[in-house]
C-alpha cells in the first residue's frame, strides 16, 4: 500500500463514486478501479462494493479508509511542520547595537525569543563608527546606537538609511564600593582628575573622555566590558556609562555598583537611534524587537 492508494480509496469514500472520484484526483476510472484491486489483493480483503446507493465501503474496507485517514494526516503534519522549519530558516533578524546597549539588547532579546521562538536572532556588537558600513553591507538588519541630531540628519541622503529616536539617556559614572566616589549623589570632572578610569576601546569613548574629563589616568581601554566591570568593582578604576547601561545587573541591584550621574556642568544627554535601510524599512520582527528594547528603556 503506497500514499497514491490511501488517496484513491479516501476519495472514493467520499465520493461514493469511482467515477466521481477519479475526476477529482484527474484520473481515469479504470486507473483507480485497478490501484483497488490491488490493494484487495494485497491486504486479502474486499474494500468496497458497488450497489445503486454507489461505491461503499465494507467492514473491511471502512477499518482500511479509516487508516489511510489517519496515515495521509500524519503525511500532511509532517510536511506542514517541515515546512514552517525552513521557513523559519529564513526568519533571520540581525541586530546590531552600540556597547552601551549590550545589555539592555540581550535582555530584549529574551522577551522576543519568547514571543518569537522561530526568528533567528543574531546580535552584534559594533561600533557607532562601524555601525553605518555594517548595515550598507547587509551585515545587519537594524542598528541602535548613539547619534547627534547632525549626524542623523545626513543618513537618508548621504547613506540610505532612515531613522527613528529610541532614547535619550544621561552620561553617569560606575563605581564600585570600595571606590571614593561610591557614595556621591553627583561627580563633576574635577573630582575625577585623580582617579584611574577604564574606558571603551572605540573613537566615541576616547572622544568623551578629550572632551569632558582630559583624564590622562586610563588603566585600560579594552572592548571586554566584563574586563572593565571586573577593573571597577575591585575599586581599581570607575568609567563612564550612560544610566541605563547596567540597568538590570545584578551587582547595581545588589549594591556592589553605583552609578552616578556625571555633570559638567549639567547632566550630559545623548540620543540613541533606531536606524535601518531605506531600502528595506523594518521588518515585523525588526519592529517587535525594537518595541522589546524600547519597553525595556523606559521601564
Amino acid at each position: 500500500m503506497n500514499l497514491e492508494q490511501m488517496k484513491y480509496i479516501v476519495e472514493v469514500a467520499k465520493e461514493s463514486s469511482i467515477t466521481k472520484a477519479a475526476d477529482k484526483l484527474h484520473l481515469s476510472p479504470s486507473a483507480i478501479s485497478q490501484s483497488i484491486t490491488q490493494l484487495e489483493k494485497e491486504f486479502g480483503v474486499t474494500i468496497f462494493t458497488r450497489s445503486r446507493q454507489g461505491t461503499i465501503p465494507t467492514t473491511d474496507g471502512k477499518f482500511i479508509v479509516s487508516k489511510a485517514y489517519e496515515i495521509l494526516k500524519k503525511m500532511q503534519e509532517l510536511h506542514e511542520e517541515l515546512a514552517d522549519k525552513q521557513h523559519a530558516k529564513k526568519h533571520v533578524l540581525k541586530v546590531g547595537c552600540a556597547p552601551a546597549l549590550m545589555y539592555i539588547v540581550y535582555d530584549a532579546f529574551l522577551l522576543f525569543h519568547e514571543q518569537f521562538p522561530e526568528t533567528n536572532v543574531m546580535i552584534r556588537e559594533i561600533d557607532q563608527d562601524h555601525i553605518l558600513e555594517e548595515m550598507k553591507n547587509g551585515h545587519i538588519d537594524i542598528g541602535l546606537s548613539p547619534f547627534t541630531d547632525y549626524e542623523v540628519s545626513n543618513l537618508q541622503h548621504e547613506k540610505g538609511m532612515d531613522y527613528e529616536r529610541l532614547y535619550t539617556g544621561h552620561v553617569c559614572i560606575c563605581a564600585g564600593k570600595k571606590s571614593s566616589l561610591y557614595y556621591k549623589d553627583f561627580i563633576t570632572p574635577d573630582e575625577l582628575s585623580d582617579e584611574k578610569l577604564v574606558i571603551y576601546n572605540s573613537k566615541g569613548g576616547i572622544t568623551f573622555n578629550d572632551k569632558y574629563v582630559k583624564n590622562e589616568q586610563i588603566l585600560f581601554s579594552s572592548n571586554n566590558i566584563e574586563v572593565m566591570r571586573s577593573a571597577i568593582l575591585d575599586g581599581h578604576a570607575f568609567s563612564f556609562v550612560f544610566n541605563f547601561t547596567f540597568k538590570n545587573n545584578a551587582d547595581v541591584k545588589n549594591g556592589n555598583l553605583a552609578i552616578i550621574p556625571f555633570k559638567q556642568p549639567d547632566l550630559i544627554y545623548q540620543d540613541f537611534w533606531t536606524l535601518y535601510p531605506l531600502t528595506k524599512g523594518l521588518s515585523a520582527e525588526a519592529k517587535e524587537f525594537k518595541e522589546k528594547v524600547k519597553f525595556l528603556l523606559d521601564q
